[in-house]
């Protein structure tokens, strides 16, 4: 089982109140849980985003417009299948 640990925390009344009349007593830890969670995810991957796109641009510094993967995949598989080909 997890171990739990009791917070406090202060939410709007009006936010409360919404919480109260849309979710049972027995679920609101749950959906503060979850909400948690989500937002918790949602942040580690912005700063995973923002990592990735710091990383783009030092790489188009140092090696400026790439072809796209696609592209390239699809020469790469036209030059096999031409080598196939003549094999045959």
């Amino acid at each position: 089982m997890q171990q739990v640990t009791r917070v406090t925390i202060a939410l709007p009344s009006d936010l409360w109140e919404n919480i109260k009349h849309a979710v049972p007593a027995g679920k609101r830890s749950g959906l503060v849980v979850q909400a948690l969670e989500n937002e918790l995810r949602r942040r580690k991957r912005a700063v995973l985003f923002e990592n990735l796109r710091k990383h783009q641009k030092i790489m188009f510094d140092k090696y400026g417009e790439l072809p796209e993967s696609a592209t390239e995949i699809e020469q790469m598989r036209q030059e096999r299948d031409d080598e196939q080909s003549s094999l045959h």
